[in-house]
């Protein structure tokens, strides 16, 4: 259990879920902007006809910017205060504040069938319960809609969010306090909470890669998608994502590039409901 007196990971001060949108909302990765645009296309229909649901939103960065697209994009979260940051400015440029919607029970709060398009980005790794993250994706999917899923891999070296080297290999507990007392007595990891004595730091990068992280092995991730009925491939966006990041490789070495990538660094997967 956290120690209450101790602040959670989440409210460093750098967080920017926790600035209200106002200040300028970010652009969603290259990978992702090209895939609604590809799904777009293929649907033969109009922005604004297409339905796109962003899971994991946060303070609705993506959500804001599909909408500036023309795109009748909402999203949902788990965190009702990162929502809050989105839905004064969703509001005031005319788009609503009602795009943005709290997860209640594993449940989105929306009809099944309702999207031609579900995303999520850097969502995966903080996903307790997998079965049910896949359920919902299927659920609210019209029959024919595509998803993309953008996740850290499970054997990246480095760990994305507290830039912390191989702690997240380790099994939870005791092995990754070990760890993290090491890497942050040394000066690496992230630089947060800098003003607390080491082993409160260490209390609260533990608590987080405890109860916020899951990096699972990929198969797993594809058979949970599986289950609901959805075919899944993670071979060609690797590819793909590889040639686009670094088109001098040659042809006959994309297929182990990719592996390589979706291994080492990111997982680009795509499903189709």
């Amino acid at each position: 259990m956290r120690d209450r007196s101790l602040p959670a990971f989440t409210e460093e001060g750098g967080n920017i879920k926790l600035r209200p949108l106002d200040e300028g909302f970010r652009e969603p990765s290259a990978p992702l902007q090209r895939f609604v645009a590809q799904a777009r296309l293929a649907l033969g229909r109009s922005p604004s006809s297409v339905r796109v649901l962003d899971v994991g939103c946060g303070r609705g960065d993506t959500v804001a910017w599909l909408c500036e697209q023309g795109y009748d994009a909402y999203g949902v979260d788990v965190r009702a205060d990162y929502l809050d940051m989105g839905r004064g400015f969703l509001d005031r440029v005319g788009h609503g504040g009602g795009r943005l919607r709290e997860v209640v029970d594993d449940r989105y709060p929306f009809d099944d069938g309702s999207f031609d398009v579900v995303l999520s980005d850097q969502v995966l790794e903080h996903v307790v319960d997998l079965d049910a993250f896949a359920r919902e994706v299927a659920r609210v999917g019209a029959p024919g809609s595509t998803g993309l899923h953008l996740f850290p891999a499970r054997w990246r070296p480095v760990e994305v969010h507290m830039k912390t080297p191989l702690v997240h290999w380790l099994p939870k507990g005791r092995a990754r306090r070990v760890a993290l007392h090491a890497v942050l007595g040394l000066g690496g990891g992230a630089s947060y909470f800098d003003d607390l004595a080491l082993g409160d730091r260490v209390e609260v990068f533990a608590h987080y890669a405890d109860t916020e992280t899951f990096y699972r092995p990929l198969s797993a991730i594809s058979a949970a998608f599986a289950r609901q009925g959805m075919r899944v491939d993670v071979t060609r966006p690797s590819r793909e994502r590889v040639a686009a990041r670094l088109p001098a490789i040659p042809e006959a070495m994309r297929p182990a590039a990719g592996l390589l990538y979706r291994t080492m660094f990111s997982v680009c997967l795509e499903t189709v409901r």
